[in-house]
């Protein structure tokens, strides 16, 4: 999964999202739609991920039975 280029440019693109808001401090409404929106990616990211680690581990557990 390191490899893939797909991970790489969700990276970047939330490290350029928190160093937006980092640096818009003024503008307090588009600040808090923009961490909802990078709290949901997160969450979507997280429900992904623990999707495929449930996956495999289910199938790990079929093959020991």
């Amino acid at each position: 999964m390191s490899n893939d280029t797909s991970w790489g440019f969700v990276k970047a693109y939330f490290a350029a999202r928190i160093e937006r808001l980092k640096d818009v401090r003024e503008d307090r409404g588009a600040l808090s739609i923009e961490t909802m929106m990078i709290v949901a990616g997160l969450v979507v990211v997280a429900a992904i991920a623990a999707g495929v680690i449930l996956t495999k581990v289910n199938e790990k557990a079929k093959e020991i039975k």
